[in-house]
């Protein structure tokens, strides 16, 4: 490998976009270990677009291409950063894997939970760095309350949770960003999956292994959509879901939001421990990313802006540019310098295949419970394949 990491972004939509900034953040901060060599996407227009940002954010043209097998037949590529819908990860990470590339893989490893170990199999197979996408934990807010409530001990021992969100979207369905999260066999699921494997990794970051879920999930909207690559289909994804999460030390946990409250907002989630509790500040599913508040029990509060100082103070220097490279706090940059890095020194990410499977096992754990009727599942079954029949339909479709 030469001095810089060779990357490739596979697939040139929204995501890319966020992702592009990232490393732009990261050139601008003076961080030159990587260079976007490539772009693909099956799109011409969208491949010429990117190529056209990638110029102006960074001084120069990557080269375009309208295939995997294109890409990967040019050569002079270390490492891919793929950022396709669901449906996409694992036909696009595993050739990548066995052509020798390191891959970072947008959440969620795999549109099921086969086609996740799939992908880490391959990365096993070949000797490859898998890395997963993951920025929310990565960013100041979250790093800080992971410190208040796990090493601090702020609120001692945690005893349960409620993440309650009701919410109106109105997405432009016009849009292919949207229109394919709008069917299970392109999306895996609805924001459960989407944006819930965030909050997924999260709960495990802060509260360790899930045991048990049980869910039940509501399609209000079941119009019918022209949906990419499928024609027209009902969508079949949730809008509406209430889940209690039970972990192995003995938290528990409620999760509920709805996108199809068309009044009333409400957004309320806390953490209460056995001397306190902990207030989320932001107001969809990416836990503490904006940070968070404490109360103790005597009412005394301790707000976010003294959390961070008090969480940066007892970092040491070398923890520091570790933790916040260059100085920077949030997380999409972060999770990219982490990439670049883990590639170019042959060192583990820090968010690796695995760690994404389990968050996104969790968040599958859910469907299963509510296939079954509202049963209580073992997020273990689900991870082993013994529980699978919400997957088996989108297995029997992609071939797996």
């Amino acid at each position: 490998m030469s001095d810089q990491v060779k990357l490739a972004v596979i697939g040139c939509g929204s995501i890319a976009g966020s992702h592009l900034k990232g490393y732009q953040k990261l050139q601008n901060k003076g961080y030159d270990r990587f260079r976007i060599a490539a772009v693909c996407d099956i799109s011409a227009e969208n491949t010429a677009e990117y190529a056209t940002d990638v110029e102006a954010k960074l001084g120069y043209r990557p080269d375009q291409y309208g295939s995997i097998e294109e890409t990967l037949a040019a050569g002079n590529l270390d490492a891919a950063d793929i950022c396709l819908p669901h449906a996409y990860h694992h036909t696009a990470a595993i050739p990548c894997l066995e052509s020798g590339l390191d891959v970072m893989v947008e959440k969620p490893v795999g549109i099921t939970a086969k086609a996740g170990e799939m992908i880490i199999e391959a990365a096993r197979k070949n000797g490859r760095i898998l890395a997963t996408a993951e920025q929310v934990r990565r960013d100041i807010g979250a790093r800080t309350m992971h410190w208040a409530i796990n090493e601090a001990g702020l609120i001692g021992e945690p005893r349960f949770f409620g993440f309650d969100v009701k919410t109106w979207m109105d997405l432009d369905l016009d849009s292919y960003r949207w229109r394919w999260r709008y069917s299970k066999l392109l999306s895996g699921g609805g924001m459960i999956f989407d944006a819930g494997a965030h909050f997924a990794d999260m709960m495990l970051h802060l509260f360790g292994e899930i045991d048990e879920v049980a869910a039940t999930l509501v399609t209000f909207d079941t119009t019918i959509l022209e949906m990419p690559d499928l024609g027209p289909r009902r969508r079949d994804v949730e809008d509406y879901w209430v889940v209690t999460l039970r972990f192995t030390s003995g938290l528990l946990g409620s999760w509920s939001y709805s996108r199809a409250a068309r009044a009333y907002k409400i957004h309320s989630s806390y953490v209460w421990g056995e001397k306190g509790a902990a207030k989320d500040l932001q107001t969809w599913m990416h836990p503490f990313q904006l940070g968070g508040d404490i109360e103790l029990e005597d009412g005394t509060e301790v707000l976010y802006d003294e959390l961070r100082r008090q969480y940066l103070d007892q970092l040491s220097d070398e923890e520091r540019e570790r933790t916040f490279p260059y100085g920077i706090t949030e997380g999409m940059p972060i999770e990219c310098w982490d990439f670049v890095e883990a590639v170019a020194d042959r060192r583990a990410p820090e968010i690796d295949g695995e760690a994404g499977q389990r968050a996104k096992v969790v968040c599958l754990a859910l469907y299963e419970s509510d296939h079954a009727g509202g049963a209580p599942v073992k997020v273990a079954d689900v991870a082993n394949g013994t529980v699978s029949a919400y997957q088996d339909e989108i297995n029997e479709y992609w071939g797996m």
